[in-house]
């Protein structure tokens, strides 16, 4: 595992070594295995962060539509508050499956949602790896610091 600290978003996170990181568009930056470098949106295997501006801390409904928006979700096992909730930031952690091109995934991620910002982090499998994916993407879910969310 690496330590990626972003100097555009501000988030620092652990991501699996060797991945590839790639930008998308103005809020988003994807890591995935170096095969999925061109085509890292079909990746079935990945590492999401994704920031994003607010008018607040986003209630519970908001921080689940902003994640099922942002990926292709089928199925949601588990969405609640993360003890790491503050009086100034909001953190849900959630598991969610979706599909990538055909290609079942299973997911865990976080939110943290400040009063001008909130970012979302997401480790993602394929399916049929993920009873020995999990690990990797709960280490990499527990390392995720946000940037700035204040401003």
């Amino acid at each position: 595992m690496e330590e990626e600290q972003d100097s555009r978003f501000g988030f620092t996170i652990t991501r699996p070594s060797g991945w590839v990181r790639v930008e998308e568009g103005q809020s988003a930056v994807r890591f995935v295995p170096p095969a999925y470098s061109e085509r890292s949106i079909s990746a079935p295997e990945f590492v999401l962060v994704q920031s994003s501006p607010s008018e607040g801390v986003l209630n519970d409904a908001a921080i689940r539509r902003e994640v099922f928006s942002l990926l292709s979700v089928h199925g949601v096992s588990g969405f609640q508050q993360d003890p790491r909730t503050s009086p100034d930031v909001l953190w849900y952690k959630f598991e969610v499956t979706g599909a990538t091109e055909g290609t079942e995934w299973a997911s865990v991620g976080v939110v943290a949602s400040g009063p001008q910002r909130y970012q979302i982090a997401v480790c993602a499998k394929p399916l049929e790896r993920w009873r020995d994916g999990q690990k990797q993407c709960d280490e990499v879910i527990r390392s995720f610091q946000p940037g700035n969310l204040s401003e």
